[in-house]
């Protein structure tokens, strides 16, 4: 029995419901004082909208809560002011005055500091808008313990993280809860569950299905309770013969510290090619001129022809991109399944009649996604927007694999999605793999790229640090290149 008196947060009887969909199910929890709790389950499973309700941004049906101080939520989907800089959004609505006026170089000072307590490193002057994912995160955690929770709730912060940032956020965490925080982390990443958190739950259809503590349960078990079974495997990689497909030389993009720096490397068709690397190494500026959307210098060919025109011209030759953001990049949220599906496509067939869309070649498309990537939706003319981060994804990464594309640049493509669409998602890039697509693999988790990849470059500032093949792999190795070891 829990110390009343140790208690941060309880939470009784938590329902929630939206229309008639239940999304939380007569949820229990509990946060203590102390102690850094993991909380899991499916895409969908209704663990954002607790979180939510337990920070008190969202009201619930029915139930209570009961706080014993302030609730800091670090969201998913960042809430930042992007034309802001870092230390206006850490300080907005709190500001430091002198006299009537707002004294920047207190502020400025104050998040400095705070950044250098909790070993999040940042820029305050710079904007938020230019900012990577990763780092972009780590602004959106710095506002809230500027804040100073008795609880800090967390919705996948390490989910642009590379590994060494990772050990840093939670020892950022452990510290805070040493300090008396109580800590809840929402994440995919059960290997992060076993090894940083004291105590699980685990949610499926809105309701809890198991609370242990870590020492006394295993990876294996919270992923079958994730499920309701057994986690699928991936995809046997078959051996299909490699051939020319993308090739880029001496490709420079960008600017400052995040530019690409002269890469030269091919992807052949039948390989997953991965970058290793922490965020903000080049990695965005390599994806964003391989799309068109980014000026760039050197050389691009996909197959004998080069590679040139605007975004639509890339699609048109065969270029598929899974961005790093599927909700600002990927998708258009108020649009319903069918219409995001035939995004990119609108104008070729067989999604074009004249100089329409043909709506019903569009719907057969939107079906055969929905049903290959196990889309979980009442009907295709659903809104992605009521869909779950996870199944947003499957639509975006559908759409990509659909038209038998050449070259498929994946970038962050299990990003914040639970264990078993992460490993359909793999799966799906494999049988791409397989029928001869090439594919970039562009991810911040070591673990996947190694899983995946026949091939990996790191990139280390804007250049590729390394090569391997996969027999060849070292975690070790790469890990140092990442970090900048020679």
């Amino acid at each position: 029995m829990t110390d009343g008196a140790s208690l941060a947060l309880e939470a009784r009887g938590i329902v929630k419901r939206f229309g008639s969909v239940c999304a939380v199910d007569g949820v229990d929890l509990d946060l203590v004082r102390g102690e850094i709790h993991a909380l899991c389950g499916e895409n969908g499973a209704g663990k954002s909208t607790l979180a939510r309700i337990v920070a008190g941004t969202l009201a619930p049906t029915s139930g209570s809560v009961l706080r014993t101080g302030a609730v800091g939520l670090v969201h998913q989907h960042f809430e930042l002011v992007d034309r802001l800089r870092v230390w206006e959004n850490v300080v907005l609505g709190r500001e430091p005055r002198r006299g009537l006026r707002l004294d920047e170089t207190a502020a400025r000072e104050r998040v400095r500091m705070l950044a250098a307590s909790y070993a999040l490193d940042v820029d305050p002057d710079a904007i938020v808008e230019n900012l990577p994912v990763g780092i972009a995160q780590r602004v959106e955690i710095l506002r809230e313990l500027s804040r100073e929770p008795t609880a800090l709730v967390l919705d996948e912060p390490t989910a642009v993280l590379a590994p060494g940032e990772i050990d840093a956020l939670f020892a950022t965490l452990r510290e805070l809860a040493a300090r008396g925080a109580a800590i809840l982390v929402i994440t995919h990443k059960l290997a992060e569950v076993i090894a940083h958190a004291d105590r699980v739950t685990v949610m499926r259809a809105g309701r809890v299905v198991m609370r242990s503590a870590t020492a006394a349960t295993s990876l294996e078990a919270i992923a079958r309770a994730m499920v309701g079974g057994e986690v699928p495997g991936l995809a046997p990689r078959s051996g299909v013969a490699p051939r020319p497909a993308f090739a880029a030389r001496a490709l420079s993009a960008g600017g400052g510290a995040h530019a690409l720096r002269s890469a030269t490397f091919e992807v052949r068709g039948g390989e997953i090619v991965g970058i290793a690397g922490v965020e903000g190494n080049g990695q965005s500026a390599l994806t964003d001129a391989i799309a068109g959307m980014l000026p760039y210098e050197g050389e691009m060919s996909l197959g004998e022809q080069p590679l040139r025109g605007d975004p639509a011209a890339r699609i048109a030759a065969g270029v598929r991109i899974i961005p790093q953001d599927r909700q600002r990049e990927g998708l258009v949220l108020g649009w319903s399944i069918v219409d995001n599906v035939a995004l990119g496509d609108q104008t070729r067939p067989p999604l074009a009649r004249g100089w329409t869309i043909d709506r019903n070649a569009a719907a057969a498309l939107a079906t055969q996604i929905v049903e290959r990537f196990d889309v979980r939706t009442p009907s295709i003319r659903t809104s992605v927007a009521s869909l779950s981060g996870g199944n947003q994804q499957k639509v975006v990464v559908g759409r990509a694999l659909a038209h038998a594309p050449r070259f498929v640049v994946a970038y962050q493509p299990t990003r914040g999605i639970d264990v078993g669409a992460a490993a359909l998602v793999q799966s799906r890039l494999i049988e791409a793999r397989n029928a001869g697509t090439a594919v970039l693999l562009v991810s911040f988790e070591l673990d996947e790229v190694l899983a995946l990849s026949d091939r990996v470059l790191v990139l280390y500032r804007g250049a590729i640090a390394g090569a391997f093949e996969r027999a060849a792999f070292d975690r070790a190795r790469i890990g140092a290149l990442m970090a900048g070891a020679a």
